[in-house]
């Protein structure tokens, strides 16, 4: 007889990740994880820009052929749920929930527009609506507002965020959700740091992954690089000296540098005297022959800490708190389990006064585990929403976030001083904590950001594209403009690897044809081998 099985899905900016549940036991079966996200773009507003000018019916075609691609690779015997977490952008897309609202924040542009309030309260459907068996239940969580979704109750409910007090979390990662609680008050926001600490937007960057540069452990001789092995372990690589700017060829040698990564050459770089925002002393550091840091790199890297800082002094002032008030810092996702919180706190994403700092895995798959085992958790996480509701902070639209992230851009993309910068912060009204504690207390609850994996885990390209054909010359000038090479020319027909393309932030290929030909409107869902495409409902 056939074990009645739930699947957790994580549906996340730079990738998906899903778990095979048995029902009886509530154990993990076995994981599989894509190495993107399929659709085209390199953060989650990209993604958003697809829907919008491709129409949100061929992004969500594109996503749920990945989602079919997970299922169908994780086998399971008998499905009956599907529990699913994520940012409102990603569970918008999956669900056929209108879009457009979370592209424009003001009231005008929505209503020139014709979108009228849209509900994102936690629901039950059946499994048609993805275009999988109408008898399996899908999960869907709530999301708080447009820019806070249910990848932020996660972090709020699975790290113990909730259970504390005087205490921050946030979720690492291109949107970088928060929140602070003081008391029984919870203030929430999202800033949209950009993908730099994911690896993205590097001259050498990469997402996490085989070769990528992770860390930096200061050694008697130097910063001994530390790079990723095909089982995502850490190994020695390179030695770096950064004061005369010496590299030695030992150990793994690096293909890129992943988001922890940039946080360990930006703290390593100013330990050692070589970085000054937003200046490199003696030119880019050297990891390897090809592997550079260079200032445009630190440029990237400041934005997104800056956003992130900014963010969580704009909770803090309205909290009507001071900086040092903060004392335990949670840090959820990829980037919040492996990076070193200490070196994150210096460089600013972690609060300076925090002396308890907790890494505590991917909770936006937990909570999806959570759902798919009981789904009657749908109704206590629609009162969480509610109770948030009275305390989110659009960034976007606050006078305190604004002049915090000009200081912030002033100090790492103009020079501003750290005098200067603490002075201007100040004149906002910001007690800043004259340092770091001496020595926190790190406690990192989990060695990976997905914990159990049950009996393995399977790592696979997303396997979506997009065909089109025309008549044209053939020069394939699009094809070597392509900078992730995701467009290829192959039986009378091109194909975008959909994982790969960087979406309507390049456009390099329509850009740089030649006789004007190519067209990115042209191109239509393609299909993917091995999965199956069942007729779906568009959004």
């Amino acid at each position: 007889m056939c074990r009645e099985q739930a699947i957790a899905i994580d549906i996340g900016t730079s990738g998906i990740r899903g778990q095979l549940l048995d029902l009886g036991s509530g154990k993990v079966v076995r994981t599989y994880v894509t190495t993107r996200n399929p659709v085209p773009g390199s953060n989650v507003m990209d993604h958003l820009s697809f829907a919008i000018e491709r129409g949100p019916g061929l992004a969500r075609g594109i996503l749920l052929d990945a989602v079919h691609g997970l299922v169908a690779g994780l086998s399971p015997e008998r499905l009956v749920r599907i529990g699913v977490c994520g940012n409102p952008i990603q569970l918008s897309l999956f669900s056929g929930t209108e879009v457009r609202d979370l592209a424009y924040a003001g009231k005008n542009m929505l209503s020139s527009q014709n979108v009228g309030e849209v509900d994102r309260s936690g629901r039950i459907v059946p499994g048609d609506t993805i275009g999988l068996a109408h008898d399996i239940e899908v999960v869907i969580p709530p999301a708080v507002r447009h820019e806070i979704g249910a990848d932020a109750l996660a972090m709020m409910l699975k790290s113990g965020f909730l259970d504390d007090d005087m205490c921050m979390v946030t979720d690492y990662g291109t949107n970088a959700e928060m929140a602070l609680k003081v008391g029984d008050d919870i203030y929430s926001g999202s800033a949209a740091a950009g993908p730099a600490l994911e690896g993205q937007q590097i001259s050498s960057g990469m997402l996490a992954g085989p070769g990528a540069l992770c860390d930096l452990v200061r050694t008697p001789r130097g910063w001994r690089a530390k790079v990723l092995d095909r089982d995502l372990v850490a190994r020695d690589g390179p030695l770096l000296n950064l004061r005369s700017g010496i590299s030695r060829a030992e150990g793994m040698v690096p293909t890129g540098i992943t988001g922890t990564g940039v946080v360990a050459l930006v703290y390593a770089g100013m330990q050692d005297g070589r970085i000054e925002p937003p200046e490199i002393r003696g030119g880019p550091i050297e990891v390897s022959r090809r592997i550079r840091f260079g200032e445009e790199d630190l440029k990237e890297a400041g934005k997104a800490i800056g956003a992130i800082r900014a963010g969580h002094m704009s909770l803090i002032a309205a909290a009507g708190i001071d900086g040092g008030d903060v004392s335990v810092m949670y840090m959820a996702g990829a980037s919040g389990t492996y990076v070193d919180p200490v070196k994150a706190q210096a460089v600013g994403i972690v609060p300076a006064g925090a002396g308890r700092l907790v890494q505590v895995g991917n909770t936006s798959l937990a909570l999806a585990k959570d759902l798919a085992l009981d789904p009657d958790m749908i109704k206590p996480l629609n009162d969480l929403r509610g109770r948030l509701l009275t305390k989110h902070i659009m960034f976007a639209e606050d006078d305190m976030f604004r002049n915090l992230y000009v200081c912030e851009l002033a100090h790492w993309t103009e020079g501003m001083s750290e005098r200067r910068y603490s002075k201007a912060v100040e004149g906002l009204g910001i007690v800043l904590p004259s340092g770091p504690p001496s020595g926190p207390t790190v406690e990192r609850r989990v060695v990976r950001d997905i914990d159990d994996v049950g009996e393995g885990m399977t790592v696979a390209d997303c396997g979506t594209s997009m065909h089109a054909s025309w008549e044209c010359s053939g020069c394939m000038t699009c094809v070597r403009s392509c900078p992730e090479d995701a467009l290829v020319f192959e039986d009378g027909m091109f194909r975008i690897d959909t994982g790969r393309c960087l979406g309507t932030a390049c456009c390099r290929c329509q850009e740089g044809c030649p006789e004007k030909i190519f067209d990115q409107g042209s191109f239509s869902l393609g299909r993917g081998p091995g999965i199956s495409h069942p007729d779906r409902p568009c959004c």
